[in-house]
Formats: structure tokens, sequence, C-alpha cells
């Protein structure tokens, strides 16, 4: 048995992997970025990160029957920095991430900053009470619980597993 990915997220990534390849403007970035990582390296310097990572949050949905329940790992990050709205068919998390690193030795001074913004948008399955819904930030863990409304609580209906015969 094979199993597909419906998900936009899966085929968008699918569609990412090969970019470099088909096109020769990020390939020579990818080649220049690889350049000066070997030439540094030689050096004993890692690289000055020319490219930083884009800062993408992990996210885990979970249906609990009653709510939807999201949780973001958003560690290093102030709860000011962070905004979330949710909508009838959608939540959104925002959030800018600053971070400062700084090294001193005996003959250099080494400060590296770096800020990056993300934005991660979930469509949400079913209909929900956008007014009970609530936000909760602790030790870097961003959790929100968002009810469903009597109507989407009607629809679901149980199906019985029956086992047929062998």
């Amino acid at each position: 048995m094979t199993t597909k990915r419906i998900s936009p997220l899966a085929k968008r990534a699918q569609d990412n992997a090969r970019l470099p390849e088909e096109n020769p403007l990020l390939s020579l970035r990818s080649n220049i970025d690889r350049l000066f990582d070997n030439f540094l390296s030689g050096f004993g310097v890692s690289s000055f990160g020319a490219t930083a990572p884009m800062f993408n949050p992990s996210i885990d949905v979970a249906d609990s029957g009653k709510d939807l329940r999201v949780t973001v790992e958003l560690p290093g990050m102030d709860e000011k920095d962070i905004d979330v709205s949710v909508t009838q068919t959608s939540l959104t998390i925002r959030g800018e991430k600053r971070d400062e690193t700084e090294e001193k030795g005996s003959s250099y001074h080494r400060m590296e900053r770096m800020y990056g913004s993300f934005t991660r948008t979930i469509p949400l399955p079913v209909e929900v009470d956008v007014e009970g819904a609530k936000a909760n930030y602790k030790k870097g863990v961003l959790s929100i619980t968002i009810p469903k409304t009597e109507k989407a609580l009607k629809e679901a209906k149980k199906i019985p597993v029956k086992v047929s015969g062998k």
C-alpha cells in the first residue's frame, strides 16, 4: 500500500527541493556560499551565516473532540514578540526572533546578531468559536486552545467498526 501526502506544504517542500538545480541563480548562490564556507573553515573560522537559516517553528495540531489544540515551539522568544489571531477558517501565528551572540577572547571580540520573522497560517478543518480561543506561553512553548462550535460538535458522527469474517 502506498501513502500519498495530501498536504500542499508537502508538495511545496518537494518543489523547493528541486529548485537549486533548476534555477541557475540559486545554484550560483549555493556554490558561492559553499566556496566561502570551505575557505573560512581552512582558517578554523565558522561561517558567518551569510545565508541565515529561516526560522520556521514546529507546530503540532490535535483534535481533542471538543476543541482544537495547537502547540508551537518558540524557544528564546518573548511573549511580546508573538502575535496570534484566529478566524472561522484559519489560525495565524506571527513572530520575530532575535538572537545575539557575543564572544570575547584575548585578541578578539566577536558579536553576531540574527533577526528573523515568521508567519504560519493553519487552515482550520471545522467551525470554531473564535471568541473562546485562548493562548498561553510558558518556557518557550505556545499552547493555543480553540473550542469547536456546537454545530461542529453535532456534525461529528461515531461510526462503529465491525469485524468481518476471514
